[in-house]
C-alpha cells in the first residue's frame, strides 16, 4: 500500500503539470497567415486612356485595339464603365467615337458629365468591378528565426500563387472558367450504336474492310507473288 507522503508528492506533481501545460509554446495554437500569400479576388478600379492627336477626333487603330485589350482583360467581373472628357465639341466627338468602339464590342457603359479641367486630347475609360490580384510576397518576417509557436513560414506558397498568375494567358480564369458552348452528341452517338450493333454503316467515320487501304494492301501481295514466280 502507497504511503501518505508518496501519494501527496505525485497527487502534487500531477497538479503542477495541468498548470504549468498551458503555459508551455508549443501547447498554444500555431499563429498562420497563408491565406494571405494566395491569389486574392478584390473590387480595383482601372482607367484606360485614348489619345487622339491634337485637333483631331479620329480614332486611330491602335488604340482602338488598346482599348479592346484592356476591356477584354482588364477586369473579370465588370460593374460599371464609365467614359471621362473635357468640355468642348471636339471632346464630345471623341467621346462618341469610343461609345462606338465599346458598343461594337456590346458591352454597356455610361459618359460621366464634361470635365471642363480635363484638358487632354485623350478620353478615359474607367472600369470598376473584381479581379485577381497576386500576392505581394513581401513578408519576411517569419523566415529563419526562432519561432517557439512552431508556426508556419510567412511566405509559405506565396511564390506558388505569384508564379501561377504570371503564367495564366488570361488571368480572368483565375476567378470563373469559361461557359460551355454547345456540343453536337450526334457523331459520338452514332459511333456507340454502330459499335453496340457492328452495322459499320452507321459510323461513316470507321474503316472498312473494303476501304482503299485494305485493295491497296490486296494488289500489293498479289504483286509480289507475280515478281516471284
Amino acid at each position: 500500500m502507497m504511503n501518505a507522503p508518496l501519494l501527496s508528492r505525485r497527487i502534487w506533481a500531477l497538479a503542477v503539470a495541468l498548470a504549468v501545460a498551458p503555459l508551455l509554446p508549443g501547447c498554444t495554437p500555431a499563429p498562420s497567415n497563408v491565406t494571405l500569400n494566395r491569389i486574392a479576388v478584390k473590387p480595383v478600379q482601372l482607367t484606360h486612356t485614348v489619345h487622339f492627336a491634337p485637333g483631331s477626333a479620329v480614332l486611330a487603330p491602335s488604340e482602338a485595339a488598346s482599348l479592346r485589350t484592356f476591356l477584354r482583360r482588364g477586369v473579370t467581373s465588370t460593374n460599371s464603365i464609365t467614359l471621362v472628357s473635357g468640355a468642348s465639341a471636339i471632346a464630345d466627338v471623341r467621346q462618341a467615337r469610343v461609345s462606338q468602339a465599346i458598343d461594337a464590342l456590346g458591352m454597356l457603359h455610361s459618359v460621366a458629365p464634361a470635365d471642363p479641367n480635363f484638358n487632354a486630347d485623350a478620353v478615359d475609360v474607367t472600369v470598376t468591378g473584381e479581379a485577381a490580384v497576386p500576392p505581394t510576397c513581401d513578408g519576411w518576417a517569419a523566415i529563419g528565426s526562432y519561432d517557439p509557436s512552431n508556426g508556419s513560414m510567412s511566405n509559405l506558397g506565396c511564390a506558388t500563387g505569384a508564379n501561377l498568375y504570371l503564367m495564366v494567358a488570361d488571368p480572368r480564369d483565375l476567378v470563373s472558367g469559361h461557359a460551355l458552348t454547345p456540343a453536337d452528341a450526334e457523331p459520338s452517338m452514332r459511333a456507340v450504336e454502330a459499335n453496340r450493333t457492328g452495322d459499320q454503316k452507321a459510323n461513316p467515320q470507321a474503316p472498312s474492310l473494303g476501304s482503299s487501304d485494305g485493295g491497296s494492301g490486296g494488289s500489293g501481295s498479289t504483286t509480289g507473288g507475280s515478281n516471284g514466280q
